[in-house]
């Protein structure tokens, strides 16, 4: 939060936290009726690209972080 911070305003960063909590609370809640709509393939493709965006999220920090 603190490199979001010299980026964004506090009200910005809110609001994003805010808002991933409530996706992230959506997803969990309704994790049953996802995953036998997606399907096992559907399930294994959505983790590889929740794995990739993660890693890009920490490409991005640990890039800014260091100046590189």
């Amino acid at each position: 939060l603190l490199s979001l911070r010299s980026t964004y305003d506090v009200k910005t960063i809110i609001i994003g936290v805010v808002l991933n909590l409530g996706l992230v609370y959506l997803c969990l809640k309704n994790l049953g009726f996802l995953e036998n709509l997606l399907g096992q393939t559907g399930i294994a493709i959505v983790r590889k690209v929740f794995g990739f965006i993660l890693l890009a999220i920490a490409v991005k920090l640990f890039r800014s972080n260091f100046a590189l």
